[in-house]
């Protein structure tokens, strides 16, 4: 299972990804709700990491990769 959380931690944070027992969670700014840059952005940042939202579609940013 995958999953997303949202938080505000100021403009300068986009999110990142990790993992919690096996499990990948995505940390995204609530602005990926709205904002196509911010989940360009998001995903970008997720690719880096080893992810791939296009193939997850778990979440907002994947839905629209």
């Amino acid at each position: 299972m995958h999953e997303l959380l949202t938080i505000d931690l100021g403009p300068g944070f986009n999110g990142f990804r990790g993992q919690v027992d096996g499990r990948i969670v995505c940390v995204a700014t609530p602005r990926v709700e709205h904002d196509e840059q911010a989940r360009r952005a998001v995903q970008d940042l997720i690719t880096r990491q080893g992810g791939d939202c296009a193939a997850c579609r778990a979440c907002v940013v994947g839905k629209h990769a």
